[in-house]
C-alpha cells in the first residue's frame, strides 16, 4: 500500500497522498453534521473562557480556553487532549487522576506563554462503546466523529479569537495521544505535536496477549477497535503522514500499556522516514522513568523550540 519516495520532501508528500486519503476515509466523520455549527461562549472568568460547540443535530462539545495573563501578543495555541477518565479540568491542574497523570500540564503551558484549548472528550468505555455503535450505523466511528468535531472546534476557535494558524500544536495523553496521532495526518495546519502514553507496536497492542503489557483484545475497550486500522496503518505509518512536522513521543518505563522494546522498534521505523529526508532532529522519543503519565518539562521545552 505504501510507495514512499525520498527523492525530496515534495516527492515524499506526493507519494504518501493516496495513503493520507485512505486514512481520511477510515476516520471519516458523519455526513451533514457540520452544517449550521456554532461556537457559543457560555462563561468567562478572568483568563478562562468556557465554550460549547453545537450542531443542529443536537451534538455538542464543551471546551475550556485558557490564556496566559498579561500576554502582549497573541500566544501560540496548544490543543490539549485528555484520556479515558480525564477531563479538561485535570489538564488545567484543578484535579488529577490517582496516581497523577497530567501534572497540571495546562498550567505549565500557560506559565510558558501558551494558550490552552482543552475540549471535553467522551471519557469512559461505556459511553464510547454506545456512541461508536450508533456512529457505525452512519458509516463512521466514535473516533471519526470526535476527530470531525475537534477539527471544526479548532477552525471556529481560531477564527473567533484570531489565533495564528502557523502556531498551533496538539498534545494528547493516552486516548488523547491517539487523537493526536490520528488528527495530525488530517490537519497540516497543526505545526507540531506531542503523543504521551499511546505510541505502540499497534498489531501487538490490539490483538496479541502478553504478560509484559496490556492488550486491547480481552479488555472492555470496544471503542479501541477502529474499523480498517490495521489494513495499512501501524503507528509508525501514521507518523510518516505527520512528517515533516516535529513530533515528540513520550513513554514511561513503568507504564504497562506497552513493552519498551516493542516501542523502540516501532519508533525506529518511524525515525527512518525522517532520517531519509535529513529531518531526524524533528522526531524524538522520550522513555522517562515514570508510568502512565505526561512528562511536562520535556514537552514544554519541545513546544518552545518548535512553536
Amino acid at each position: 500500500h505504501w510507495q514512499r519516495s525520498y527523492r525530496s520532501l515534495e516527492a515524499y508528500l506526493q507519494s504518501v497522498q493516496p495513503n493520507r486519503l485512505q486514512w481520511q476515509a477510515i476516520t471519516r466523520g458523519i455526513a451533514g453534521i457540520e452544517t449550521d455549527i456554532r461556537l457559543d461562549v457560555v462563561g468567562t472568568e478572568q483568563s478562562l473562557t468556557k465554550l460549547v460547540l453545537k450542531t443542529q443535530h443536537g451534538l455538542h462539545c464543551e471546551a475550556l480556553l485558557a490564556r496566559p495573563e498579561n500576554a502582549r501578543t497573541q500566544p501560540p495555541l496548544v490543543l490539549c487532549l485528555h484520556g479515558i477518565g480525564g477531563t479538561p479540568e485535570m489538564i488545567l491542574g484543578n484535579a488529577d487522576t490517582a496516581p497523577p497523570s497530567y501534572h497540571a500540564v495546562g498550567r505549565a503551558l500557560l506559565d510558558a506563554g501558551f494558550t490552552v484549548l482543552a475540549p471535553r472528550l467522551i471519557n469512559n468505555f461505556q459511553e464510547r462503546a454506545q456512541i461508536n455503535r450508533m456512529a457505525l450505523l452512519a458509516g463512521s466511528s466514535v473516533w471519526g466523529l470526535e476527530l470531525q468535531i475537534l477539527a471544526k472546534l479548532l477552525d471556529l476557535v481560531c477564527s473567533t479569537f484570531g489565533f495564528d494558524e502557523e502556531r498551533i500544536a496538539v498534545w494528547g495523553h493516552s486516548m488523547g495521544g491517539a487523537y493526536t496521532l490520528y488528527l495530525m495526518p488530517q490537519l497540516p495546519r497543526i505545526r507540531t505535536g506531542i503523543i504521551s502514553a499511546w505510541f505502540n507496536a499497534r498489531p501487538q497492542k490490539m490483538v496479541v496477549e502478553d504478560d509484559r503489557y496490556t492488550c486491547f483484545l480481552p479488555s472492555e475497550e470496544e471503542h479501541a477497535f477502529l474499523p480498517g486500522l490495521l489494513t495499512a496503518f501501524s503507528d509508525q505509518d501514521l507518523v510518516s503522514l505527520i512528517l515533516p512536522r516535529p513530533l515528540l513521543i513520550q513513554s514511561g518505563k513503568k507504564d504497562n500499556i506497552a513493552w519498551p522494546a516493542f516501542v523502540a522498534k516501532e519508533f525506529e521505523s518511524a525515525a527512518h522516514h525522517y532520517r531519509q529526508l535529513q529531518l531526524q532532529d524533528r522526531l524524538q522519543w522520550l522513555l522517562h522513568p515514570g508510568s502512565h503519565e505526561i512528562d511536562v518539562d520535556s514537552g514544554v521545552q519541545f513546544l518552545k523550540k518548535w512553536l
